[in-house]
């Protein structure tokens, strides 16, 4: 059986958003829509592994699609990133103990750079700057970017989350160590940038939910 491939993302910006509330009207979703997350409570993780599953990326941001994508996870805590954040973060255990330095270096050794990293250094000084994050969401909150556009609140980077059929959030593997780090503080309301959703979520009006800002 092929793969299927992530829909080609022909439609951008608002030609997407038009497209989206044609089809949808009032409720559709919005390219880049800023949405609202418990982190605490999703469970699952996107497997994106473009050899076996579509590789959404945040290109696709709003997109509905429907299909048995939202069937193809994983427990949430298995990826190695949001491990070795909770292995850090919550329970003091040192970067180089935790297994990332060398995840990072086996793929660097195949793909020649990863996550901006080419070297030893490099990977030292990424993780000091998560570090850095880490104690300044600690010390002042999680960080809302969110912008205006179109009168629609949208997040430009962020946690990466698809709604599947059910109308349940799934981390889309994109924003790790934000997810990580949020997931270490205990954090029960987050932005988050929305990913793909399945069009049986839009029937259920599952989407106005997460654009609710309270907890």
């Amino acid at each position: 059986m092929s793969v299927p491939k992530a829909p080609f993302p022909v439609l951008r910006g608002v030609l997407r958003d038009l497209a989206n509330r044609l089809a949808e009207g009032q409720n559709a979703p919005h390219a880049q829509e800023r949405i609202w997350i418990n982190p605490s409570r999703i469970t699952r993780i996107y497997t994106r592994n473009p050899l076996e599953t579509p590789d959404f990326k945040r290109r696709h941001s709003g997109m509905i699609v429907a299909g048995d994508w939202d069937q193809r996870t994983e427990p949430i805590d298995q990826s190695w990133k949001i491990a070795a954040c909770l292995a850090h973060f919550r329970d003091g255990v040192p970067w180089e103990q935790t297994g990332v330095f060398e995840r990072m270096q086996d793929v660097i050794a195949r793909r020649g750079t990863f996550d901006g990293c080419r070297t030893q250094q490099d990977i030292e000084a990424r993780y000091r700057r998560i570090d850095a994050l880490y104690a300044n969401i600690k010390a002042s909150g999680y960080r809302n970017e969110t912008v205006i556009r179109r009168a629609v609140p949208r997040l430009p980077e962020g946690v990466f989350v698809h709604i599947d059929r059910d109308g349940t959030p799934v981390f889309g593997a994109i924003g790790n160590h934000r997810m990580g780090i949020a997931r270490a503080l205990g954090l029960t309301r987050i932005p988050a940038q929305l990913g793909v959703v399945h069009p049986k979520a839009l029937s259920q009006g599952a989407l106005q939910g997460f654009r609710d800002p309270r907890p």
